[in-house]
């Protein structure tokens, strides 16, 4: 289950479970194995880079806005967008850094880029928390059957989406997104580096596509 961290109740088992995340180096051998990366990794990029952005501008202010229900409700939705912008792009790159030697037919890779954001979605926003909205599994459906598989894993070329989103989601007044883009963008842009590396060492592309290839017609399930 995905959540924006406690503001003023920091705990304990928030510190383990990102030092598991920084140091877990087993194999990403099966759909559903990566699947589960690219959540934990993009909600992780999510919470950490928009709650960073925002305890950063509101300076020692930030607990009275944590603590206005109004504002709250705006980081809470921001926190979803913002998770669904970075789930999409991690997805792209994993699953072509997954299909580098070229072992999935395009169309194959694109449903398997498919399996992995819809179940990672629909885990990530479970049903009694809203649900992942329609119109974004309908987006990354066609984003997938657009996408060259074989460019979308060099450096950072799918990753234009949530860098850009970061600052248009943040809940911040217009003015002060200008004044940051550049040193916000930046920040994500280096969480996103040690991520892509992580999956660049734990995929392992013959096990994972072949995974998904003895799969029901490698379709979506």
């Amino acid at each position: 289950m995905w959540k924006l961290p406690r503001a003023l109740a920091p705990r304990l088992s928030g510190v383990v479970g990102r030092l598991a995340i920084r140091f877990d180096n087993s194999g990403l051998r099966s759909a559903d194995a990566l699947a589960a990366f690219v959540r934990t990794r993009a909600s992780y990029v999510a919470q950490t880079a928009l709650y960073g952005y925002l305890k950063a501008r509101m300076g020692t202010s930030y607990r009275l806005y944590f603590e206005d229900d109004t504002f709250s409700a705006s980081i809470r939705a921001a926190a979803v967008k913002l998770f669904l912008s970075c789930l999409a792009d991690l997805t792209v790159f994993a699953v072509a850094t997954a299909n580098r030697e070229g072992a999935l037919a395009p169309a194959e890779a694109a449903a398997l880029a498919k399996h992995c954001f819809r179940r990672a979605a629909l885990h990530g926003l479970p049903e009694e928390e809203g649900g992942a909205p329609a119109d974004a599994l309908a987006a990354f459906d066609a984003r997938a059957d657009a996408t060259v598989w074989s460019a979308a894993a060099r450096g950072r070329t799918a990753f234009g989406g949530s860098e850009a989103d970061l600052v248009r989601f943040a809940p911040v007044i217009d003015a002060y997104k200008d004044l940051d883009r550049e040193i916000v963008t930046n920040s994500i842009r280096f969480r996103w580096r040690d991520v892509r590396e992580q999956a660049r060492r734990r995929i392992d592309p013959e096990a994972l596509c072949r995974d998904w290839t003895q799969r029901a017609g490698g379709r979506d399930g």
